[in-house]
């Protein structure tokens, strides 16, 4: 209905402007009033339009309701203060979305197919150690919003960008050599910067079981770090695939740095970069905001990123001539961009912010396209125990791992929480608060509605009262406040989902979900779905199954669980 009303209004909106012989491309959009009294819908285009053709607004809205052709369904519409129209429906058209929902099932709120595709990137930890809760907020919130664009039509890539090159790496090949060697019975110390979580000594074991540490300890060193460094990466990624896969994420692509330098594509990318006059020797000023003690200048091959929005060029080469990892990052992204994708979305955590830009700027100079990739930034997470912080696990050293708060807590309580505020936005987890049934848990608030809801379903099978065809539901019998509260959320699922996919906002749909709840738990304590009059519980029947069908395809998209006993 919100679609057909919006075309009406852009079909009368277009024909004021021809009339006016004035040329614009000017888009309508519909929003709920918050007061009853306001209408079904409202809208403000006659404001908009009052400048473009010189008229008073509330004229300008005169002029369009005398034109447009409202589809059925529309009872009347009307001038409201200086130019807003409202619209009023018949109380059954809106209604009627309950068949709609019974009838669509799970693709109710899904989109067509857009013909586009989107290549999202995310979680890409360093393989140096398991995922800590921040990489899966990151992980939730990807693949949340992979579940979203899909679900809106986009063909959705998924792909893990694995950081195995760099001194991270050598520095985990020496974390784990010192751990073979307490292993086999030399006394160690670990100097400062290395890896100390029990997790390397996991890893020490592993290798030993298949590699002699004679011959090891025999090797070359620059060749025994070299296949330590190797064999570690492997088995952590095989550690942060299985944490993800406790949290039902998967990837199409794990694509690997360290084969992007093998493949020569970033000198690649340099010498193209350097026929299109995009690069030059040059000099950088020391750091801003700090002084960098015995700073001395030194000439760089520098990308000209400032032409393209950045407030400094950046060097794509160190001063031993290896590209920096600016160079291996836009490399990657041309990669993917000459991978066909029309959409490239990047989900960092907040701290790589003041690196978004630079690569933006990148991407503009090789590509023309602006804001590509479009960047999510993923706020830390503060995790809590009754209040108090937690920062310490004897498995990592230094911070509390993601599998351990999923072991603890399970797999729908992390991905629901971590998708209860805007990605941006500093997130609180209390493990105890996680693990309670009670409203104070936001899964289990809307778990818990899924299950009344088909308690009630069972209930009334119980009592010999089967569901009739959704054709033969006479819904205009739902005339309540409350009845008439969940049709309008019911309704608006669809643009939620919308509204998500075009923001980059999956915990749109938590927040959706917990609203549908309340509005559920509030009708379930003020009514009965068992009374006398059959045609009001064949009724009140239709509208409950149209709430459970709702949260299931929610929850689905955000990767939780919908039980119906709980």
């Amino acid at each position: 209905m919100k679609q057909k009303l919006e075309m009406a209004l852009q079909q009368a909106v277009a024909s004021l402007l021809e009339e006016h012989g004035v040329e614009a491309d000017i888009k309508v959009a519909l929003t709920r009033p918050r007061q009853k009294a306001h209408g079904d819908y409202a809208c403000n285009i006659a404001m908009t339009l009052a400048g473009r053709i010189k008229q008073k607004p509330h004229d300008v809205a005169g002029m369009l309701l005398e034109r447009i052709e409202w589809p059925a369904g529309v009872e009347g519409a009307e001038i409201a203060g200086p130019g807003f129209i409202n619209i009023q429906l018949h109380h059954a058209s809106e209604m009627d979305v309950l068949k709609r929902i019974i009838d669509e099932a799970g693709e109710y709120g899904r989109a067509e197919a857009t013909g586009q595709s989107v290549n999202i990137e995310f979680v890409s930890a360093n393989p140096t150690g398991p995922m800590h809760v921040g990489h899966g907020r990151g992980a939730v919130v990807g693949d949340a919003l992979a579940h979203v664009l899909a679900a809106r039509g986009f063909d959705v890539f998924r792909e893990y960008y694995i950081n195995d090159a760099g001194a991270q790496i050598g520095v985990l090949a020496e974390s784990v050599w010192l751990r073979l060697r307490e292993l086999n019975g030399e006394p160690i110390t670990l100097p400062e910067g290395f890896y100390p979580g029990e997790y390397v000594i996991d890893v020490a074991r592993q290798i030993m079981a298949h590699h002699d540490f004679e011959s090891l300890s025999k090797m070359d060193e620059t060749e025994r770090f070299s296949l330590l460094g190797a064999l570690a990466i492997n088995a952590m990624m095989d550690v942060i695939r299985d944490d993800l896969a406790s949290l039902g994420i998967s990837f199409d692509l794990f694509y690997s740095e360290r084969q992007l330098h093998e493949s020569g594509r970033i000198q690649e990318l340099i010498e193209h970069l350097k026929d299109k006059g995009l690069v030059y020797a040059g000099v950088l000023p020391p750091p801003k905001g700090k002084e960098v003690a015995g700073y001395q200048p030194v000439e760089q091959l520098l990308f000209r990123t400032t032409d393209f929005g950045d407030d400094v060029d950046r060097p794509l080469a160190k001063q031993d001539g290896s590209p920096t990892y600016f160079a291996a990052d836009i490399a990657y992204h041309e990669d993917k961009q000459a991978r066909g994708f029309d959409r490239l979305v990047d989900v960092w955590g907040a701290d790589h912010g003041g690196y978004v830009t630079r690569v933006q700027a990148a991407m503009q100079a090789l590509t023309g396209k602006k804001k590509c990739p479009e960047v999510m930034l993923v706020q830390m997470v503060n995790l809590m125990r009754e209040g108090k912080p937690v920062r310490m696990s004897k498995r990592a050293g230094a911070f509390v791992t993601l599998r351990e708060v999923v072991d603890e807590v399970g797999r729908d309580a992390v991905r629901f929480n971590f998708l209860t505020r805007r990605a941006e936005s500093q997130l609180d987890f209390d493990l105890e608060v996680a693990k309670q049934k009670n409203d104070e848990n936001p899964v289990y608030y809307v778990q818990y509605a899924h299950a009344r809801v088909c308690s009630i379903m069972r209930k009334l099978r119980d009592e010999g009262i089967k569901a009739a065809d959704s054709d033969d539901v006479d819904v205009s019998r739902l005339a309540n406040d409350e009845e008439k509260a969940l049709v309008a959320k019911l309704l608006s699922y669809p643009e939620v989902l919308d509204k998500a996919a075009v923001r980059l906002e999956p915990y749109r749909v938590a927040v959706y979900l917990m609203e549908l709840a309340a509005s559920l738990h509030t009708y379930y304590h003020k009514h009965r779905v068992m009374v006398e009059d059959a045609a009001l519980v064949q009724a009140r029947l239709l509208l409950m199954r149209a709430v459970r069908q709702v949260i299931d395809n929610g929850l689905d998209i955000l990767g939780v669980s919908a039980p119906e006993e709980m």
